[in-house]
């Protein structure tokens, strides 16, 4: 899963993901939002496994070698033997 968020960054125009709906080619699932809307070069949350999952990552912009740090990951998730509650 985490493999898949890091392709995803690493391939996407604008790590930023800047604009109305600019996260739209990511899979289902997965979105992104900046923490401060202040800072539009600032930090981002990347979700991922419909919420379950995040990843606080930052892009500096470099013309020879631009570079993502991830600065946390955080992921719950589930036994595959246990089935996720059902609302009724």
């Amino acid at each position: 899963m985490v493999y898949a968020v890091r392709a995803e960054l690493v391939t996407v125009k604008d790590p930023y993901f800047r604009g109305v709906e600019a996260d739209a080619d990511l899979p289902d699932g997965m979105w992104v939002v900046p923490i401060r809307s202040s800072q539009p070069h600032g930090a981002r949350l990347f979700f991922f496994d419909d919420g379950n999952g995040w990843l606080k990552y930052t892009f500096v912009r470099r013309s020879e070698d631009p570079q993502i740090t991830v600065e946390q990951l955080f992921w719950q998730g589930f036994k595959q033997d246990e089935a996720p509650p059902v609302e009724e």
